[in-house]
């Protein structure tokens, strides 16, 4: 895979250079709307309008700020996208609308659909609930309409022909932007917004850059991080070992929890928060903020046997400050809050095919390390963390 090369940088960097939230040349107004509603949690839908928006840098459009979709812990409902990121900050990379502009602009329809390159047979009754699903939550929460499923292509022949004709296409949508692998791009160059993009390059490097947290989501973070670890040098991590969900789901999964859970809980003690404490004490840290869901809080105590000071949640939400106390009800607002102290934390331990774990990874530049290497995990349990 060809990467972008000095010349396609310094001419990315003239670009954007040029952009303003002022912008409104008629070929900037070409909008790409990314539809990602139903298919994932929050961070999986974030890291989806992040590939949009390097999709949306590369073919010199508008990209529409759609809402996310809350956990169903947090109650399941949408969330302005301004609530999330800061849109402000996002215009100075490129411009940005909204879905008020776009349903104006377009009259409340898409006119084409970017996809997956290839949709597998097994994984299309999949892929059409979940379009038909986003479709109907367009078309009655917004008022837009997208075209039909039947209207996508599955092959990359089929996808191939429908870019080429909708390169000048004013509304465009792209579904599920972060599994659209192999679009040409300006000057020959190739894009896979998954994996493939080094988290180095100009164009990823401006986006990560620029998809940062609403200005509410970081004042937060400042008055909680004035309660944690006394403003000296510190660790976070995110634990989210897989385990968790598939052991609460009672459905066909018990007898293999069963005998699992007793392996992983040993390897957690013994390997990784062994592993976690020899890199803290290698760095001289002395304090560890964990971001973790509540039933994988048996690790907060065997990390405390290890490392000086431990913090949660449950720590942020004991604090006085009267500011604090939106997170008491308000899980989504509260995980974003736990990113950002990860975000600017010394040292950061990431959970392994996280989407909550790889924003936070790929939002910072240096400092980030990961469980699943860590000597002694069979490979069966390096998969859970």
């Amino acid at each position: 895979m060809n990467f972008i090369s000095f010349d396609s940088r310094k001419l990315f960097s003239q670009k954007v250079s040029t952009l303003s939230s002022g912008n409104k040349s008629p070929q900037r107004l070409r909008y790409l709307l990314p539809i990602y509603v139903r298919g994932g949690g929050p961070n999986w839908q974030y890291n989806n309008f992040k590939a949009a928006v390097r999709l949306s840098l590369y073919y010199n459009r508008t990209v529409v700020a759609v809402p996310f979709l809350g956990h169903r812990s947090h109650h399941g409902d949408f969330r302005d996208f301004q609530q999330t990121f800061d849109i402000d900050y996002l215009r100075e990379l490129l411009p940005v609308a909204t879905l008020q502009e776009f349903q104006r602009d377009c009259r409340g329809r898409v006119d084409a659909i970017l996809t997956p390159s290839t949709i597998f047979p097994t994984f299309i009754a999949m892929y059409e609930t979940h379009y038909n699903g986003s479709r109907d939550t367009f078309r009655k929460t917004w008022g837009i309409e997208l075209p039909e499923f039947a209207s996508i292509p599955e092959t990359d022949e089929e996808r191939r022909e429908v870019f080429d004709k909708t390169r000048d296409v004013e509304c465009l949508g792209i579904f599920h932007p972060i599994n659209v692998f192999g679009l040409e791009v300006p000057d020959g160059l190739e894009y896979e917004p998954w994996a493939d993009i080094p988290m180095d390059s100009t164009i990823s490097r401006a986006t990560y850059s620029h998809v940062r947290r609403a200005p509410l989501i970081r004042k937060l973070a400042d008055i909680a991080l004035d309660g944690i670890c006394e403003n000296e040098p510190f660790m976070a991590i995110h634990w989210r070992n897989k385990t968790g969900e598939r052991c609460m789901n009672p459905s066909g999964i018990e007898k293999v929890c069963r005998r699992i859970l007793p392996m992983f809980l040993n390897a957690t003690k013994n390997i990784v928060v062994k592993g976690i404490a020899t890199i803290a004490h290698r760095k001289q840290i002395k304090c560890i903020y964990i971001a973790r869901p509540s039933y994988t809080n048996k690790i907060d105590a065997w990390i405390a046997e290890e490392i000086d000071r431990v913090f949660t949640a449950d720590d942020i939400l004991l604090m006085k400050d009267p500011r604090l106390s939106v997170l008491k009800d308000d899980n989504y607002v509260l995980s974003l809050v736990e990113q950002e102290i990860c975000a600017r934390s010394n040292l950061f331990g990431s959970t392994w095919l996280s989407s909550w774990s790889k924003f936070v990874a790929e939002e910072r530049k240096t400092g980030v390390f990961y469980f699943y290497p860590f000597p002694g995990l069979t490979e069966e349990i390096s998969l859970l963390v």
